[in-house]
């Protein structure tokens, strides 16, 4: 895995110094992420390698490590969204069942949803990971159009976008409730009344902690800079793609609860133009079509969240 950057600091220089130092005391405050550390990154080295290279013995090891975990991917494997003919009665079984990558990526989703348990949420939580899926979906969807692109770290990079949103309800909870009040009344979007009411935003408190877990430099740009993709210093089509399937949530009614009123072109958005540039199949693409797609792929992310964060526990 990639070595983060010496420091965010590096990727925002708008920041004021003192704000900067602000937001990593206040990161570094946070006594406890249960285990986003301990699966989390272990996790993300085995997504890093070939798939030729990854054992299954080692996934269900990391399914397995926390109870409710295994019982959230087990509930999921269950689920009719994946089409098995059988439940899978074990763990080692949906793994098999369901095929390392797409094992991995439930226990991503899961191992994120589980590590951030807000206790005082100042976004609706199905609100905020039905788009974050919804996200994650659509980053995945999108690279399959461009062929070339990797689906599976877009849907990471997708999913983790906005976990500076977690941060700020965990760590500034009275700024970012501000921030959230005056976002909806006045219907523009979250980053702007952040910047507005806060000085920064969840871009950068995102950025702050995907460093602290040491997250690889190209998934901490997509923190960084999704709303920003020209700004990336690189990483830029990563960054670019998640911008666009951020954007294109947020118009087809997997925002963040309120009406954002602005205009969306997303052809002449700087984040196109650098797709464009970089994979040749983006000037073929049928837009209109594939928001189409997203809004029948909407029960499917609705589904998704019920499955991983509802519901009763299964055991294993």
């Amino acid at each position: 895995m990639e070595t983060a950057p010496e420091s965010w600091q590096a990727m925002t220089p708008s920041l004021a110094p003192s704000i900067s130092a602000r937001i990593r005391e206040r990161v570094s405050q946070i006594e406890t992420l249960p285990t986003i550390p301990t699966i989390f990154l272990p996790l993300l080295n085995l997504l890093n390698l070939p798939l030729d290279q990854v054992k299954v013995d080692d996934v269900v090891k990391l399914v397995s490590y926390d109870n409710t975990i295994a019982a959230q991917c087990l509930r999921m494997a269950s689920s009719p969204l994946f089409g098995l003919a059988k439940a899978p009665e074990s763990i080692k079984a949906a793994v098999i069942s369901l095929g390392l990558r797409r094992v991995q990526t439930i226990l991503l989703t899961c191992s994120v949803g589980r590590g951030f348990a807000v206790k005082e949420w100042k976004i609706n939580p199905t609100v905020f990971w039905k788009h974050s899926l919804g996200c994650a979906m659509v980053c995945r969807r999108l690279s399959d159009k461009l062929a070339s692109a990797d689906g599976e770290k877009a849907y990471m990079a997708g999913l983790l976008h906005d976990i500076g949103i977690l941060v700020n309800c965990m760590v500034f909870p009275k700024e970012f409730a501000a921030a959230m009040e005056h976002a909806s009344r006045e219907q523009i979007t979250l980053e702007e009344a952040e910047l507005r009411s806060m000085g920064f935003c969840h871009c950068d408190t995102g950025a702050a902690l995907a460093q602290t877990w040491h997250i690889a430099d190209d998934m901490i740009q997509a923190i960084a800079h999704h709303h920003r993709p020209e700004h990336s210093p690189a990483a830029q089509p990563l960054v670019a793609l998640v911008h666009l399937s951020d954007l294109l949530c947020r118009v087809r009614n997997l925002g963040y609860g309120y009406y954002e009123r602005q205009r969306v072109d997303m052809v002449h958005d700087p984040a196109w133009e650098i797709l464009a540039n970089e994979y040749r199949a983006l000037h073929h693409m049928d837009l209109v079509r594939f928001t189409f797609e997203l809004d029948e792929a909407i029960d499917e992310i609705s589904g998704l969240v019920e499955t991983i964060f509802g519901g009763a526990s299964v055991a294993v």
